[in-house]
């Protein structure tokens, strides 16, 4: 059975997000940014006492100890705005586009308005699932966005899940934090 999708912004800007919050590497470099903002705050609180500048002292103290309690909202928000920033500058042209989507017999085929393709559906490494959205890796590295607003769909990539043994995680509380 034929299946038509349009991806829209919004969907690009949520795969986004959910890569920038799972993926290991990145989780360690937020937390690294906000241990290096503690670590300068800490430094200019000594550097001011070390000088005996009272008001650098206590604006050293008052900085540090907002970034402390609103340091990691401050990144969430930073790095959202990047994620959004990059999906609008990088990914433009490609949203609100038909894509017919066909899963057959091992082989997921696709046409939109640059031609016909087909995926192997053993070259699928992981199905990522939460609320809106299957995210499927592909081995070779990228990533097919495939939106739950199909019911049809959502049972035909169910049953590609369980006949091909692909790795399926499940995420249905996901939210960008």
């Amino acid at each position: 059975m034929t299946h038509t999708l349009t991806l829209k912004q919004d969907d690009h800007i949520t795969f986004q997000l959910y890569e920038a919050s799972t993926d290991p590497f990145k989780i360690k470099k937020r937390r690294k940014s906000y241990l290096i903002m503690l670590t300068m705050g800490f430094f200019f609180i000594l550097f001011s006492y070390l000088n005996g500048d009272n008001f650098l002292f206590y604006y050293a103290i008052s900085c540090t100890f907002l970034f402390a309690i609103l340091g990691n909202s401050y990144l969430r928000w930073r790095h959202k705005k990047h994620y959004v920033s990059h999906v609008k500058n990088i990914r433009k042209g490609i949203f609100d586009e038909r894509v017919q989507i066909e899963i057959g017999e091992g082989v997921i085929k696709m046409a939109d308005k640059t031609g016909d393709s087909h995926l192997k559906i053993s070259e699928i490494s992981l199905v990522n699932e939460i609320t809106e959205f299957y995210f499927l890796k592909i081995s070779t590295g990228p990533t097919f966005i495939l939106p739950k607003r199909n019911i049809a769909l959502n049972e035909e990539v169910n049953t590609m899940i369980k006949n091909y043994n692909i790795p399926h995680t499940i995420n249905l509380d996901w939210k960008w934090k």
